[in-house]
């Protein structure tokens, strides 16, 4: 369930520079080792068991994609060949794998989505309703729903506790993304090659774990919807560069970002905000459960990126 767009602008900023602040000594340790491509080809690889994926995608789920408010649709078959995911992607990384596999059929037998659960990720935000399901309200009835919330939600008190939760939130996924990824090879002893991916709340969590990937020669790409980390436009692009965990160098072929016209996570403005207040952030929500022109296209690219032969190249860190 999507929650009001007024309360994530105002709160999601607020709470990118709470996380950044708190986090600022840890991106500068971090960023400080240089990402540079390397040919895979330079060391043979481990054996491993036999039905190991060629790619395993790291998945994190927007905001509050959670069972509690009826967006968690269960385990997910992308391909009779490949095994199921815990479900725990979302439903718009979901729409996007499955339309992946629609264009490109055969394309999903090597992969496995191995998405952050409620443990590893809360994908918190607990943001109070304006507009409801399919409604589009007109200036007078926001300002009149606006004024119940506060009433209810005093916004001094709305705004901190949001923040907190959505900075713990973050923490909790930037910091057991490593381990999910470990417990994986660990019980599995496939050692594949990665792609991140997030959808909002969740493109956060899925760039902090790229460098981590990349100094262990694994990761071959990264793939966000509605990403707050665009720049200049994403909630969080108004922060100074250097306050943030930095991403992996990616060639621009190997990052894919997708931000729809007036989603006003990752294309922020009074009118995109206007109209996400209006209508419960439809379109942020829209990423291929609703069909958008760029969708095929992008699919397309991401099938590409999936494409043994397009990851000759993996992406990793010298000391």
């Amino acid at each position: 369930m999507i929650r009001s767009a007024f309360f994530r602008a105002a709160v999601a900023l607020s709470a990118s520079a709470a996380l950044a602040v708190s986090i600022a000594p840890a991106a500068a340790t971090a960023n400080a080792a240089p990402v540079v491509p390397q040919a895979a080809a330079q060391s043979a690889p481990s054996p491993q068991p036999a039905g190991c994926p060629e790619f395993v995608v790291l998945a994190a789920r927007g905001s509050d994609q959670n069972e509690e408010y009826g967006e968690y649709f269960g385990p997910q078959q992308y391909s009779p060949h490949a095994a199921p995911s815990n479900g725990y992607e979302g439903a718009n990384l979901s729409a996007l794998f499955h339309l992946v596999e629609k264009r490109h059929p055969g394309t999903m037998d090597r992969v496995h989505v191995l998405a952050l659960d409620p443990q590893a990720y809360p994908a918190s935000m607990n943001l109070p309703p304006l507009a409801q399901e399919g409604e589009q309200l007109n200036p007078l009835q926001l300002i009149r729903r606006l004024g119940g919330v506060v009433m209810e939600y005093p916004l001094h008190e709305l705004a901190y506790s949001v923040t907190v939760g959505f900075v713990h939130s973050l923490r909790t996924g930037m910091a057991n993304a490593p381990r999910v990824v470990e417990k994986y090879e660990r019980e599995t002893g496939c050692q594949p090659r990665y792609i991140t991916a997030g959808y909002s709340q969740g493109a956060i969590v899925a760039t902090s774990a790229e460098r981590y990937l990349a100094q262990r020669g694994k990761l071959a790409g990264a793939v966000y919807l509605g990403n707050p980390l665009s720049r200049p436009h994403g909630m969080a692009g108004w922060l100074p560069q250097h306050l943030l965990l930095q991403p992996a160098a990616l060639p621009d072929s190997r990052r894919l970002n997708y931000c729809l016209d007036g989603d006003f996570v990752c294309d922020l403005n009074l009118a995109s905000a206007h109209d996400a207040l209006a209508t419960k952030a439809a379109r942020h929500a829209s990423y291929f459960v609703e069909p958008s022109l760029g969708d095929a296209a992008f699919a397309d690219s991401l099938a590409t990126l999936l494409t043994p032969s397009s990851a000759g190249t993996i992406i990793t860190t010298h000391d």
